[in-house]
Formats: C-alpha cells, structure tokens, sequence
C-alpha cells in the first residue's frame, strides 16, 4: 500500500428469522476497519456492533456498507465509539450504504455521533430499501467538531446523501453539503452556534397512520425539535441542540417515544 492510499474497507450483513422467532445473523462479511463484535439476543431484538478498528478515518478511505434483513427479523444496528473523520490533506473519506428491509422486518440504525474534525473532509451515500411491511428506525448525528478542544466547525465538508424508496415509491430524498467556507452553517447555528444535529427517519405501517399528536410528542421531547410527515411511510424528524449532553437526552426521550407508539420494548443498545 502506498502512503497515500486509503483504506477500502466493507461490511456486508444479512440477518434473518429462526422458527422461534428470534433473529441470528444469516452471513456476514466485513474487511477493515470494520469488525463485527458479539451479538446480542434481548428484548425481543439483535443488537449488532459495528466497530471500527482503527483510530478513525481518514481522507482517502472509502467504505461500502450493506445489511439486509429479512421478513420476521429485528435488529439494532449500533456501534459502541463515535465516527471520528480525520485532517484529510484535501482528500475524502467515501461512504456507501445499502439497507434492505423485507416485509415483516425491522431494522433500528442506531450509530454513535459522527465527528468531523479540523480539515476533514466526507461524502456520505445512503439508499434505503423497504418492501411494505418493513419497519425502520434510520439516524444521522452530526457534531460541530472537537468542541472540549475548541474545535467547531472547522472541518472542510461534510456531505451526505440519503434516498429511501418504500417498495417502488420514493417517499424520503435529501442532500446536505455543509462547507464553513461556503456559509453553509447558517441555518444549523441559528440556536446554537455549536449545533449538534439529529435526523431520524420512522417508516412504519403503524407510524403512516401517526396523527399531528404524535408531532406533539416529539417537540415535548427536546428544545429545537420537530417531525415532518412523509408522503408515505412514516415521518421525518430533526432536532438540534445545544450540546453533547442535551443531545443524548433528546434521542433517549424521542426513541422512547417512538418504541413505546411502535408497541416494542426499547432496547439498550449496551454502549459501555
């Protein structure tokens, strides 16, 4: 490898649902840095650690992702330590992701914050697939940086593009691209001038037929927070805070609220 060269690393997932009902990961692939730890069977669901094995990323890495799971499985996917994005030297960190949700399925994307550092630079592609009767929990986090440092907002860019298709309907499309060169960070330092940012995605058969009381909910659960309904599917929701620690409450009280609309125990995600 030379020294410029990144890592090309990728993680393949597919889980499924055994004659009692519980779910085993059907097959698994992964190449660093990314590693599969111990699963976990409880509360009715798979926990599923993604980790990374190295220091972070780095400019020049690019990763490919794809889980699929199956009708009658339910599964958390998490990981234990924040995304850490390192200076890049102008290069990119790429990352490609691919989720299938059969019918019957449920899948909870539950990740640690994403961290973009000084001069870092990622370009995050998301597609969603979900046949209807799928069910789907889908969050992005963002930091403004290494704040405890007195780092904010000093990355290069950070991107990100998310397309969700519920069978052949697209019901979710978003692009971001957020440059501080570019005063592109407005509207997320509007509150805060350290946002840190949440979007979460709830696609479900029950979730379609939420009323304007559920949006209701969801503001009660933190300061600068709302949900938006799709044109199918389910919701849209964004919150933004004012730091790490208000951060964590906010998603502990919106995931509660949403498992307990879902009929489902909230997991713990064993972050410790």
């Amino acid at each position: 490898m030379s020294e410029t060269a990144g890592l090309s690393g990728n993680f393949q997932l597919a889980c499924a649902a055994r004659a009692d009902g519980s779910t085993h990961v059907a097959r698994q692939a992964f190449a660093a840095p990314f590693h599969l730890s111990k699963t976990y069977w409880n509360d009715g669901i798979l926990l599923v650690h993604v980790i990374n094995q190295t220091a972070g990323l780095f400019g020049g890495d690019t990763l490919a992702a794809h889980v699929t799971v199956e009708p009658g499985a339910s599964v958390l996917l998490s990981s234990p330590s924040a995304a850490r994005f390192h200076p890049s030297a102008g290069r990119t960190v790429r990352l490609e992701q691919r989720l299938e949700i059969r019918a019957g399925a449920f899948l909870d994307v539950f990740p640690e914050i994403s961290i973009p550092q000084r001069d870092s630079r990622a370009a995050q592609r998301t597609r969603i697939e979900i046949e209807p009767g799928g069910e789907l929990l889908y969050l992005e986090t963002l930091a403004p940086g290494r704040v405890a440092s007195g780092e904010t907002f000093a990355f290069a860019q950070f991107a990100w593009r998310t397309e969700v298709r519920l069978g052949s309907r697209l019901v979710h499309r978003e692009r971001a691209s957020l440059a501080p060169s570019e005063k592109s960070l407005a509207p997320l330092c509007t509150f805060h001038p350290a946002s840190y940012y949440a979007g979460l995605l709830v696609i479900s058969p029950k979730s379609e037929a939420w009323s304007v009381d559920f949006a209701r909910e969801v503001a009660a659960c933190g300061e600068q927070i709302a949900a938006t309904r799709l044109p199918a599917g389910g919701w849209s929701i964004r919150a933004l805070c004012a730091d790490a620690l208000t951060l964590r409450r906010t998603l502990s009280r919106l995931r509660a609220c949403v498992y307990q609309r879902l009929d489902r125990p909230l997991p713990d995600p064993r972050r410790y």
